[in-house]
């Protein structure tokens, strides 16, 4: 059932007091300034850590057959993926400062391997350096070369790129789920709805979905939704032709007056000229009646928005 009404002459309110002209921004702080607070929020512990372990990845490949040393590529990039899961932000000076320190990490170490392996206490790596030379054992000169041919151009940027890569997107997941927290929940698909008992049978995230797919289809514009009252109601926010609406949903057996008057109270409360009560059940009398004294408000029951998705 639905209960149709006009909506309602809202009264006229005093103007508004002139609002001070908004201060200027202050001005930005020097690059240096800036490039030195971002140095001093690095988490130095947690990176540090991540760098040592890197480079003893990235050096244990390094300095073993060339097949192995093809799968060194790999580790920077997921350290810096792991490391942008880990910090909260600056995510390109951690990035960086995982790179150098990495870097000079496992310069460390193969300047102790390779001094081990002249002394003979460890064998040196066996490696073709020339195409038109068998493989040979290389001496610390080489492995040193070797080492920063190759880490240059891999131990510096990728560990940055990663780090930024998984940390922004780390950064949306939080803002997403604050943001699903903050509404109480999140909206959910529905089934197939053919038939009077599918609509009675969805859950309220579900109907919210349901709602704000049959109301877009009718050219209202969907702004924002809120579970409220310990979930028992659903609100979303509409805007038709410049005017908001304020719809509350609810899946209760029977909807009673309180419904009702708790959105006329929000109504009044967020200065929104028209609200809708919708339910996939069935209103109580009295509920009708109390919809049926607001001329600003309409009741929508579930036979009534099953005809409005057929229709």
């Amino acid at each position: 059932m639905s209960v149709e009404t006009k909506p309602e002459e809202r009264a006229a309110e005093p103007a508004a007091a002139p609002t001070p002209a908004a201060a200027e921004p202050a001005p930005r702080a020097p690059l240096i300034q800036r490039i030195g607070a971002s140095f001093a929020r690095v988490e130095w512990g947690q990176t540090l850590l991540v760098a040592a372990l890197m480079a003893l990845a990235w050096c244990g490949l390094f300095l073993a057959s060339n097949v192995l040393q093809i799968l060194a590529g790999i580790v920077p990039v997921m350290a810096g993926l792991y490391l942008g899961r880990r910090v909260k932000g600056d995510y390109l000076t951690h990035g960086l400062v995982l790179g150098i320190t990495g870097f000079l990490f496992g310069l460390v170490i193969v300047l102790s391997y390779g001094a081990l392996g002249e002394a003979g206490v460890v064998p040196m790596p066996v490696l073709q350096l020339k195409a038109d030379t068998p493989p040979a054992a290389v001496t610390l000169d080489d492995l040193l070369w070797l080492y920063g041919t190759f880490s240059v151009f891999t131990l510096l940027p990728f560990p940055a790129f990663g780090t930024v890569m998984s940390g922004r997107a780390e950064q949306r997941n939080r803002q997403l789920k604050a943001e699903v927290a903050e509404r109480g929940g999140r909206l959910e698909r529905p089934g197939v709805v053919r038939t009077l008992e599918d609509l009675r049978g969805l859950s309220l995230p579900q109907l919210g979905s349901y709602v704000v797919s049959l109301y877009r289809k009718h050219g209202f514009e969907f702004k924002d939704y809120r579970f409220i009252d310990k979930d028992k109601h659903l609100d979303l926010d509409f805007v038709y032709e410049d005017q908001p609406y304020l719809l509350r949903l609810t899946v209760a057996d029977k909807v009673r007056p309180g419904t009702i008057e708790s959105l006329v109270q929000d109504l009044k409360r967020r200065d929104i000229a028209r609200g809708v009560v919708i339910t996939s059940t069935e209103f109580t009398p009295d509920a009708v009646k109390a919809a049926a004294g607001r001329r600003n408000l309409v009741a929508i029951d579930g036979p009534t928005l099953f005809a409005m998705a057929e229709g």
